[in-house]
């Protein structure tokens, strides 16, 4: 039993173990999804509340996501301590280049929303701005063992701050309402752990911040899930207790939250969607958006903050960021949230949308693993 255990432990601390289970999610939802469409969404949408918008999605997206954001939160706790210094100069780059990256993709969404006269790309410009953390960080994996050791700390960091900063702009557009009073009490919450996080034991003062301060986002109307990053950035990871915690949180998000949100979100009503008229500009855009948007914001961002002095590795040459900014086209966790939050997830715009950011997730790792590969060789 317990050599068992050790080799699963072994098997999701890997370091494609992420990209495998997001990969395995999305692929059962989406072979359900095309033999049984209706089956699919009654399992996933079905109310188990009379009265209540409380199903198997609802769970999964506010309470499973706060464990994946919590493991990226912990990651980033132990990444700032062991040189906080050096770590603030080098994220000025990633962090510009996330800016960037949202800037692009926002604006040639717009762009190509009025050329192609679809109000979908046009409303939905946040959809595509947020980088999957764990598959891109997975498919990075595969670009070989040269890989520039700063180069995952640049892509984790830029992954974290697009994620961060895209579900404040779904809080600010409107999409969900944001409470004054809530956001105050979330500040008092934070500050509440930061007196705590220093007191108690890693794993008690993880669940002491984690409960109150996802109730309190929750209240303020700000996206839940995020509550475990805030969360795990407060817990000093410098102890073994605080080591294990990191380790326990991460591969509970490998084996549990990022296969299940996979399996809710990636679901697509094949019969609704289709390659050409508006959901086929939807796709298209999409795709276009994410690969282009996403390597010229990026590029932009990191070259500006550059001109102003940000320090930047030297191993982190033009073509090894070229092929970084394609692998953050990878994702579909928080853009599908924010698509979520736009239009029903049984909508044909909803599955236009998945359909869109699965093919540029294909073609960004794809190619930036190629260039990576060629640019290290």
């Amino acid at each position: 039993m317990s050599h068992g255990v050790g080799r699963l432990r072994r098997a999701l601390d890997h370091q494609y173990a992420a990209a495998v289970t997001v990969g395995v999610g999305a692929l059962i939802a989406l072979i359900w999804s095309a033999v049984s469409s209706t089956d699919y969404r009654r399992v996933v949408t079905t109310s188990w509340f009379a009265g209540h918008q409380v199903g198997l999605h609802t769970v999964i997206v506010n309470g499973a996501m706060t464990l994946f954001f919590a493991a990226v939160g912990l990651e980033l706790s132990r990444e700032v301590r062991s040189n906080v210094r050096r770590h603030l100069r080098a994220a000025l780059a990633p962090f510009a280049g996330a800016v960037g990256g949202m800037l692009g993709t926002a604006l040639l969404s717009i762009a190509l929303g009025v050329i192609l006269h679809s109000s979908a790309l046009r409303r939905g410009w946040g959809v595509p701005m947020a980088t999957d953390i764990a598959f891109t960080l997975g498919v990075l994996a595969l670009a070989g063992r040269r890989i520039p050791a700063p180069l995952r700390l640049f892509l984790l960091t830029l992954a974290i701050a697009d994620d961060v900063l895209s579900v404040i702009v779904l809080s600010a557009t409107g999409a969900s309402h944001v409470r004054g009073l809530g956001l105050f009490a979330v500040a008092i919450v934070i500050l509440a752990g930061v007196f705590l996080a220093r007191r108690l034991h890693p794993v008690l003062a993880f669940f002491v911040v984690v409960i109150p301060m996802w109730l309190a986002f929750a209240w303020a109307g700000v996206e839940p899930a995020l509550s475990g990053v805030a969360a795990g950035v407060l817990i000093p990871i410098t102890t073994v207790p605080g080591r294990r915690l990191e380790a326990s949180v991460t591969r509970s998000s490998v084996a549990i939250a990022l296969p299940l949100f996979a399996l809710v979100a990636c679901g697509v009503t094949w019969s609704s969607v289709n390659f050409s008229g508006s959901t086929g500009k939807i796709i298209a855009g999409t795709v276009v958006v994410r690969i282009v948007g996403k390597m010229l914001g990026i590029g932009a961002g990191v070259f500006l903050a550059g001109r102003f002095g940000a320090h930047r590795q030297a191993s982190l040459t033009v073509p090894v960021l070229a092929g970084a900014t394609l692998l953050c086209s990878i994702g579909f966790t928080v853009p599908l949230l924010f698509a979520g939050a736009l239009y029903s997830s049984v909508s044909a715009t909803y599955g236009a949308f998945t359909v869109g950011l699965l093919l540029a997730s294909v073609v960004g790792a794809l190619a930036g693993v190629t260039i990576l590969r060629r640019a290290t060789r």
